[in-house]
């Protein structure tokens, strides 16, 4: 006749295997939020690209953020790239942005026009840039003045000395453990801490002006 486990030893196993997980899961976590941030800087370089054949068919004219159209409608930037992007949604919200429905990343405030804003200037050109490989295009957005508190579908991503003066301004969301995921004007994408473009600049905004 086999003997079974004692109950000692079953406590045993299970303890082992609480040790176990609590080992695991947090290394798991991290590499599911590392493929999640993956997706996110291919998310941007896609949009960044799309930005720029809009600029290609479009005399060098950036998007704006926004506009209305015949019907006084208004369409936003994500929108405009839709056809650059074969109309996958999926490409304008980041996979860690479990707030938002449409959208989780803005434009850069300081180089695209807002076409419903009173008076708007014209849309920017891209010849316009001294240096487009550190001139921010879009990034992560999602947050109020602390960084912290959550600001969701937002289209623009406001620059360090601007105040968020409208309902689609918010700033930069570092939800990719402490780093945000940035598209710049020359076509390339970094993944960042604040302290590396956002706080603590000087001049304030050099990486937002064109």
């Amino acid at each position: 006749m086999k003997n079974g486990f004692t109950l000692i030893e079953l406590l045993v196993v299970i303890a082992i295997i609480a040790i176990l997980a609590a080992l695991l899961l947090p290394t798991l976590a991290s590499a599911k939020e590392k493929g999640r941030q993956a997706a996110c800087i291919n998310s941007v370089r896609q949009q960044t690209l799309a930005v720029l054949l809009y600029a290609d068919e479009n005399n060098d004219f950036l998007p704006p953020t926004a506009y209305n159209d015949a019907d006084g409608n208004e369409v936003d930037w994500p929108a405009l790239l839709d056809p650059y992007l074969n109309h996958v949604a999926k490409i304008h919200l980041c996979p860690s942005d479990i707030l938002s429905k449409t959208n989780s990343y803005g434009l850069n405030e300081l180089t695209f026009v807002d076409l419903t804003d009173p008076n708007p200037p014209p849309p920017t050109k891209l010849a316009a840039f001294h240096s487009t490989s550190t001139t921010i295009m879009q990034g992560d957005i999602g947050t109020e003045d602390d960084f912290v508190t959550p600001r969701p579908d937002t289209l623009k991503l406001t620059a360090p000395g601007s105040t968020l003066n409208d309902d689609e301004d918010a700033r930069p969301s570092t939800r990719h453990t402490g780093r945000c995921d940035l598209g710049f004007m020359d076509g390339h994408g970094e993944h960042l801490h604040l302290n590396d473009f956002y706080t603590n600049q000087n001049p304030t905004n050099k990486w937002f002006m064109p």
